[in-house]
């Protein structure tokens, strides 16, 4: 590649980007011509649609002019600055010699927002369920999410200033990542230096880093409000700067809704609750949306409906059915998830935030319908009057039904896609709240595992029907890439299709949600009833195919922790976890795909209707070729889970290899361990015997050499008198032998005193007891360590491995009062300190000074440690030693 150079100056002048006069900027002007030039059709919608995004301050009317055409494309104020902020994270290699750099789409999305509250980039933004991937664990979160950014940054690669990269995360998710291309670089030389500096302002550092670029970083902190982890993004720079981003504070607005359920899945005609005439609330309380709404589009009478499936079965059903009380006379109430653990116990408390539920109608094994009131407490000012109507069905599909009667000042009939987003946030997570109150700890427990820990942030099918839309339009002018597809990207995700169900109905199909306006909408709710249902066993499917991919890559990792054995000795452990943790999602997963094929056996696809309209959404919907897809893809996910399975076990042999080998190594080492303490126990007994011979001779021989101390002979002076007097003259010299058989004598008598005396030292050191009792009870560290403390620690042995923190302490007891007038033992603890055990006690005692027993031993102990606050729920053995007395009454 020829290396291309760019000057990086700023460009004010040449162009009339800043002379006076200027005409206005409108998006008609930004498109008058377009007749003249030979573009095609779809050309000039998306530079009609370009055009509708270039929104500016009033201060900038004087920064446009020829400089924004290039290559016979104008392009508004905002594309020109957010290419201009990508250029400074990621441009393409300008030769062989560089490398290229890309900006990925979150922190793209981070930038953006923080362009838009700096007043920099004037786009709308609302909230969105987002999954963002770190360390190989995907989540969602919602963040503030910029539809118009996002397809201004569509037009600019569409026109190649932009390159586009496809990749995918450790856990396989899909990531998308951007970079400025050559001509990109080319239409940045034109930008107004007054411009970029406008964009340098939120991208770099404020002073003293003010040279330094801004970084987008994730943090998974704990959330002590919550209770639970929190995502947050931080802008950060080199030299120490850093900020939290505001793009995860989702804004709230105030609201009154009454629940709703279509008539199709009820069971009776008991009406529901209205809050209808509550709807003026919602004008007396408040919102925190910073950005000043840009509306296109509003709705009239809107009635919601989220979708979602959960396994269920028929005796789960019956269980909540009773839980609920739907067979009491007193039907419902409020409900928690919270496990009672002492039921017998006179006070419980619970957090703020019930739910109060009350029961419409139900069949036993098939189904429950009934209102769910929030209780949950919300910001000071926001008021949210929130009711839902919620559906269970056996075959798992969860809806949650909701009709708006207000939006701060907004009625029934002047609904804004904008409020409407960021209602839908309160539903997606009330409603995950809701369900999970009512869920069993197995569902739960498979919830968490299929959606990796995350199943509160799990994303849920949006369907929005309503009677009317303003601007009512033929459905493809809705997918204008301007701010009608935008507002609608809010709500229900990307665009797929529009289409004109009749002549006054419009059906707008999303990845996440679709919208159904019309008059005759609720006349076609069993259509969509069924659709929605087969939507969200395909959202469910999607996750569960993602789920697989993270299984497998686990498998991986166990083969090659297994293959790698031998370099490290804690693959093993390592790989037995993972093993185990593998099991369990296999039989998990298996459990979840015998639901999903039941739920799918007995859904038989709606006839057609016989009328031109429903004739028509029936084609659209195309629900028979659908379902097709939703059995074929469980039948796929059935064969990576045999598979898995089959790997599974494959792993496991080879760990039983491994773990065999390692067995017969610990047997071959025990084996040749034994063999040599039995040669040295025979070499011991041999030198004993040996030894004791010696010490004999060596006793002869200091006799001997007592009777020549006595007599001076070895130390070189004269006989004194009485030697002669006495030994030599009345026995030596007159008794021949007489001499040698006493020293003889003297020798047999030194040595059996010297026997007598040793074999007495050794009964010394018989006789004495040691206990060893495993405990394993709680105990307060602290107070142990207090109590250590005073206490003439002999011997203190730690081991301390992952996970587990041993402390061995030994000391002599010297308080003889205290053990019952005997003689005090020596005691050895092992503690856990770690997580707070006594795991055993070992007591030696000289049983011939002290009359206590093993049980005594154990209960004085006890009961000392029990006096200082150290153990906690446990029972010492029965003894007949009680309690030892306190000093002063002793």
């Amino acid at each position: 590649m020829a290396k291309t150079k760019f000057r990086d100056e700023d460009n004010d002048g040449d162009n009339g980007g800043d002379l006076p006069g200027q005409p206005e900027y409108s998006a008609a002007k930004a498109t008058a011509g377009l007749e003249d030039k030979a573009y095609s059709k779809e050309v000039k919608t998306k530079l009609q649609g370009a055009a509708d995004r270039g929104g500016k301050r009033d201060d900038e009317e004087h920064l446009e002019g020829e400089w924004q055409t290039f290559e016979e494309v104008r392009w508004s104020l905002n594309h020109a600055k957010l290419l201009y902020m990508i250029s400074k994270y990621a441009v393409t290699a300008q030769s062989v010699d560089d490398e290229e750099s890309w900006i990925r789409n979150v922190p793209l999305l981070v930038m953006v927002y923080e362009g838009i509250v700096a007043g920099v980039l004037d786009f709308d933004y609302a909230p969105q369920s987002t999954l963002i991937s770190q360390d190989g664990v995907s989540k969602r979160t919602f963040m503030n999410v910029t539809q118009e950014g996002k397809s201004a940054v569509d037009d600019l690669r569409e026109q190649k200033l932009l390159n586009g990269l496809k990749l995918s995360s450790e856990d396989f998710q899909p990531i998308t990542a951007y970079q400025c291309s050559l001509r990109g670089l080319e239409f940045v030389q034109q930008i107004p230096i007054r411009l970029k500096k406008d964009v340098d302002g939120f991208i770099y550092a404020p002073k003293p880093f003010q040279d330094k670029l801004l970084l987008v970083q994730l943090r998974r902190e704990f959330d002590e409000e919550e209770e639970k982890e929190a995502q947050h993004f931080y802008l950060v720079a080199e030299g120490g700067f850093e900020k939290m981003s505001s793009v995860t504070d989702i804004e709230d607005v105030s609201y009154v809704a009454s629940p709703y359920l279509p008539l199709h899945v009820r069971r009776s005609e008991k009406p529901m609750t209205s809050n209808a005439h509550r709807a003026g609330e919602a004008a007396s309380g408040e919102s925190n949306i910073k950005d000043d709404l840009s509306e296109a589009i509003h709705l009239a009478h809107v009635n919601l409906l989220v979708g979602e499936w959960i396994a269920f079965g028929s005796n789960q059903i019956v269980a909540l059915n009773e839980r609920l009380g739907a067979m009491d006379r007193c039907q419902g109430g409020l409900f928690t998830s919270k496990i009672d653990s002492d039921p017998t116990a006179t006070q419980f408390k619970v957090p703020t935030g019930l739910t109060q539920v009350g029961i419409l109608d139900y069949d036993l094994i098939n189904c429950i319908n009934f209102e769910a009131e929030i209780n949950y407490p919300e910001a000071e000012g926001i008021v949210q009057v929130e009711n839902f109507g919620m559906h269970l069905n056996v075959d798992g599909t969860i809806m949650y039904g909701m009709k708006i009667e207000a939006i701060m000042e907004r009625k029934a009939d002047d609904i804004s896609l904008d409020m409407l987003s960021r209602l839908l946030v309160d539903v997606q997570k009330d409603s995950s709240q809701i369900i999970n109150d009512l869920l069993s700890a197995y569902q739960r427990s498979l919830l968490d595992m299929i959606f990796n820990g995350d199943e509160s942030n799990r994303c849920k099918y949006n369907m929005v029907i309503a009677e009317a839309i303003d601007p009512k339009l033929n459905g493809e002018e809705y997918m204008d890439r301007g701010d009608n597809e935008n507002e609608l990207k809010q709500v229900i995700g990307d665009i797929q299709s529009a289409h004109n169900i009749g002549a006054d109905d419009v059906l707008i199909l999303g990845r996440d949600g679709m919208l159904f306006a019309g008059p005759n909408s609720r006349r076609h709710e069993p259509l969509l009833l069924f659709y929605l249902s087969l939507l969200v066993r395909d959202m469910f499917i999607r996750v569960f195919f993602v789920r697989t991919f993270v299984l497998d890559d686990l498998l991986k990792t166990i083969r090659r922790l297994i293959m790698e054995h031998e370099s490290d000795p804690n693959n093993i452990s390592k790989v037995r976890t993972m093993l185990n943790s593998a099991s369990r999602d296999i039989i998990l997963l298996q459990e979840i795909l015998s639901y999903l094929g039941e739920s799918l056996e007995g859904m038989e696809v709606p006839e057609r209707p016989e009328d031109e309209a429903g004739g028509t959404l029936y084609k659209v919907l195309n629900m028979a070729n659908m379902r097709r897809d939703v059995v074929v893809r469980v039948n796929d996910l059935k064969k990576l889970v045999s598979g898995a399975q089959h790997e599974l076990q494959n792993l496991s042999s080879m760990t039983d290899v491994i773990n065999t080998k390692q067995l017969e190594d610990v047997f071959k080492s025990v084996e040749a361990n034994t063999k040599f303490l039995v040669d040295a126990s025979g070499a011991n007994e041999r030198s004993s015997a040996s030894l004791q011979v010696m010490q004999v001779m060596l006793a002869g021989m200091f006799s001997f050499d007592i009777i020549d101390r006595i007599s001076g002979g070895t130390l070189g002076l004269s006989t004194p008198w009485w030697v002669e007097q006495w030994i030599n003259e009345p026995i030596v010299a007159r008794y021949p032998f007489l001499w040698f058989a006493i020293n003889i004598v003297w020798l047999f008598l030194f040595s059996f005193v010297l026997l007598r005396v040793m074999r007495w030292m050794s009964d010394l050191s018989t006789g004495f007891l040691t206990l060893r009792v495993k405990v394993n009870a709680k105990i307060n560290v602290d107070k142990m360590e207090l109590f250590l403390s005073d206490k003439s620690i002999e011997v203190t042995e730690s081991m301390e491995e992952p996970h587990i923190s041993i402390k061995k302490v030994t000391w002599q007891e010297k308080d003889w009062a205290l053990w019952a007038g005997g003689a005090p033992p020596k005691i050895e603890l092992a503690l856990d300190t770690q997580y707070g055990f006594l795991l055993s006690v070992v007591f030696h005692l000289d049983k011939k000074k002290s009359e206590l027993n093993e049980e005594g031993l154990m209960r004085i102990l006890t009961a000392t440690l029990a006096e200082h606050g150290i153990l906690a729920d446990y029972t010492p053995p029965t003894t007949l030693y009680s309690a030892p007395m306190p000093k002063d009454e002793e």
